[in-house]
């Protein structure tokens, strides 16, 4: 074409008016679907990049970084945006942070088929079962990423060993002579999201057979991860005075819930129930939650700054990262 596609030409190329075109760019949800994937095809097509967002990439050579997250409300999961932040803020220049969050296998799969048309420099995936072809994609758009608490050999990776986490848990509980243990998780996962509370609980029950110790099956309870339904499932619990002295919880929020059930019916946790959390979130210190730390908010830096290190190096080789786990003792055990 000899200059830079336009608005007009994107229009003219898919068929629709200008103003659509710029819906499909501003406020994708509100265009058929339909016609979004030929205006999509044709902005991709034709190489256009909005008139403003060029003059700005051309005035400043700012990075833009996204990332990609499921149920933001999640305190871990504000934490490790958290730890992004502070190692983005620490730098001696300027980046741009965008927050996108996927509810839905449909929506990560259109956020990675649109990658192309975003103008990111990197993503960081947070807890998200992305394939390796989606993978692909998003390197083949020319951005890079990092995948936190998942694994793939084609980008760097960050991870824990859960199955080691819920052993730590296990081996607390035994050396202090304890051998009547719960369970309580969250029973299902979304297609789209890591389910890591099935590794922690395997951790915990190979342990605990390890020392020849087996849990019957109605010691493991099910809930969402939700304080309110966890404190009024255990209200009931504790005051029917059938249960485990030792819980496992691979989640600290449902973790809180069972203390304040105890508390509720006049136990007093690390006495009469001892219950050791998982992830050791900021509220676990005011809960007097004993947990085993994943160390979120380092998790966000360590991601935020391997990401900087390969865009200023694309030759850097990927790396597969496993963070360290640890056990924090407080009153609850």
């Amino acid at each position: 074409m000899g200059k830079n596609p336009t608005i007009y030409d994107v229009s003219r190329k898919a068929g629709v008016s200008a103003a659509t075109v710029s819906r499909v760019l501003n406020n994708p949800g509100k265009v058929n679907a339909e016609t979004r994937k030929i205006v999509e095809a044709a902005i991709e097509e034709l190489g256009y990049k909005p008139l403003l967002e060029m003059r700005l990439r051309a005035l400043k050579d700012i990075p833009r970084i996204c990332v990609v997250t499921p149920h933001f409300s999640s305190q871990a999961y504000m934490q490790r945006l958290r730890g992004i932040h502070l190692y983005l803020e620490s730098l001696d220049y300027e980046t741009e942070l965008q927050i996108q969050i996927v509810n839905s296998q449909v929506q990560l799969e259109r956020f990675v088929e649109t990658i192309p048309l975003k103008n990111l420099d990197g993503v960081i995936f947070i807890s998200l079962a992305l394939s390796e072809e989606q993978i692909m994609k998003v390197k083949d758009a020319g951005v890079e990423c990092v995948i936190i608490e998942n694994q793939s050999p084609m980008c760097t990776c960050i991870n824990y060993d859960n199955f080691e986490g819920g052993r730590l848990a296990a081996r607390y509980f035994l050396d202090r002579g304890f051998d009547d243990f719960g369970i309580l998780c969250e029973p299902f996962h979304w297609e789209y999201t890591v389910y890591s509370m099935q590794d922690r609980i395997m951790g915990f029950q190979a342990e605990v057979g390890a020392a020849g110790i087996s849990i019957p099956r109605e010691n493991f309870f099910e809930n969402q991860i939700d304080y309110n339904l966890v404190r009024k499932q255990f209200n009931e619990v504790f005051r029917s005075g059938k249960y485990p002295k030792a819980f496992f919880i691979p989640a600290d929020l449902m973790a809180f819930g069972m203390l304040q059930a105890a508390q509720d019916c006049g136990l007093v946790p690390g006495k009469d129930v001892s219950i050791i959390g998982f992830d050791d979130i900021d509220y676990a210190d005011a809960f007097d939650l004993t947990t085993v730390s994943q160390h979120l908010d380092e998790s966000g830096e360590i991601a935020a700054k391997t990401l900087m290190e390969k865009l200023r190096d694309p030759e850097k080789p990927d790396q597969q990262i496993t963070l360290t786990l640890s056990l924090v003792r407080r009153k609850s055990a």
